[in-house]
């Protein structure tokens, strides 16, 4: 019985350390009764306490990472209001891969960023594509550090 017990308690452990192995960069849901974090669209961040199972959403388990989001939605933002000034309203059209779309993206070898040419392949991302090489060089070049703050460079 004993070495059943010292074997069920090593698996107990087993699992609590795999536990903690885990990336802690998953977004925090909290369970009824945790405290929370969350921002306003005038950026100021407030906590609560859950009081359901429910599944939350733009909730941070620190005022420290509600932070963040929300300075990385700022910079998004910014973006999105410069790309309306130097390419209108233009969307990518994935259904004509003669036309290219173009995103940023940051290469740690070289510590730059470059625009991408993509004719048919997209990626799921909060980034907006852009309508050539020539506007995301401008964004490259005016909103570097939006962009830094976008891909978590330091």
């Amino acid at each position: 019985q004993l070495i059943q017990a010292i074997e069920a308690i090593k698996a107990k452990l087993a699992a609590m350390e795999e536990q903690l192995k885990k990336p802690d960069e998953y977004k925090h849901f909290p369970s009824k009764g945790d405290k929370y974090y969350f921002y306003t669209s005038s950026g100021s961040i407030h906590s609560n306490e859950s009081s359901s199972e429910d599944l939350k959403v733009n909730v941070y388990k620190t005022e420290e990472e509600a932070d963040k989001a929300y300075n990385k939605e700022v910079a998004i933002e910014k973006i999105k209001r410069r790309l309306l000034e130097l390419q209108g309203d233009w969307k990518p059209d994935w259904k004509d891969q003669d036309v290219t779309k173009v995103f940023i993206n940051y290469y740690h070898h070289s510590c730059v960023f470059e625009p991408e040419a993509l004719y048919f392949a997209q990626s799921f991302k909060d980034f907006p594509y852009m309508k050539n090489k020539e506007i995301a060089n401008t964004i490259i070049d005016e909103m570097e550090d939006e962009l830094k703050l976008l891909f978590d460079i330091t």
